[in-house]
């Protein structure tokens, strides 16, 4: 049977939410996709909670490996489950100094077959955070196929695009209009997108809530974890979703939907049954 990790909104959820579930929590300057708290303050959560999961899952610069290095130091002495990670250093450093960390993968969109995760699995890798582009079908097949831990996110938002670069920020500038928060909207096709830009770089957002209730009665049994993303939905509502896939059978999957439809209106099932297809452009095609 999975177990639940929840994205928070805010710090006042994560008790709530680690009680009985675990709380992804970001690393205030090293983590996207998260609700991010400096490490002081999450060394204080961890003191009495063991039911969390840190993210530090930004690609590293140079500069910052002497202060990843100390930042690891101090998370292997920290009661948490495991630790999102993106770069390769993080796998290196905890190699070298033999730290005593559950490490996830959690490279997003790469994370997509058993060959890469059986590969890292030889290096110490605990867990697998999959890919939001894959089917429902290709993640049954990796779970056929690997040993390691899989986590998959089965609620919430997305985030399609990560960036380093300030997009908003730096389109206000040019422009000589006012940065007067860290959220926005992009509309196209009649969709809206919500767009974070803070120092940490940009994330776009998908414009639906991938809803993967009734996946879930199919995959509980196949993956560790399942991940909900609580960005951008109120706390009652996130928490009666967290109710509904704690108590979700074949015999109420469909009173549970129908709830679902009617809390939210812009629900879809992202690529759990379709394909990515990649199609090289006319003009690109070599000859």
């Amino acid at each position: 049977m999975s177990k639940i990790i929840v994205i928070p909104n805010n710090k006042n959820d994560i008790e709530q939410i680690s009680s009985s579930n675990f709380a992804l929590i970001g690393i205030e300057g090293y983590s996207v996709n998260t609700f991010n708290i400096k490490l002081d303050e999450i060394e204080k959560i961890c003191q009495n909670n063991n039911n969390i999961f840190l993210s530090l899952n930004k690609n590293i610069l140079n500069s910052e490996l002497v202060d990843l290095e100390k930042i690891l130091l101090k998370i292997s002495s920290l009661n948490i489950e495991g630790l999102f990670y993106y770069d390769v250093a993080v796998v290196s450093i905890v190699r070298r100094l033999n730290l005593k960390i559950n490490l996830i993968w959690s490279a997003e969109h790469l994370t997509t077959n058993y060959f890469t995760i059986n590969y890292w699995s030889n290096y110490g890798v605990d867990s697998v955070f999959i890919s939001n582009e894959i089917t429902k079908n290709e993640i049954l097949e990796i779970s056929n196929n690997t040993k390691s831990k899989l986590i998959v996110q089965l609620f919430g938002y997305i985030p399609m695009y990560v960036s380093k670069r300030h997009a908003i920020k730096n389109y206000l500038n040019y422009f000589d209009l006012n940065l007067n928060s860290t959220k926005y909207s992009l509309y196209k096709e009649e969709k809206k997108y919500s767009i974070f830009d803070n120092q940490d770089g940009t994330v776009i957002y998908s414009n639906f809530i991938l809803n993967g209730l009734r996946e879930y009665l199919q995959l509980k049994d196949k993956v560790e974890y399942i991940l909900i993303n609580g960005y951008e939905i109120n706390d009652k509502k996130l928490f009666d979703v967290i109710n509904m896939f704690k108590d979700v059978q074949e015999s109420n999957i469909d009173i549970y939907e129908e709830k679902l439809n009617k809390m939210f209106s812009n629900l879809e099932k992202g690529f759990l049954y379709e394909e990515s297809i990649y199609k090289v452009k006319k003009d690109d095609k070599k000859a």
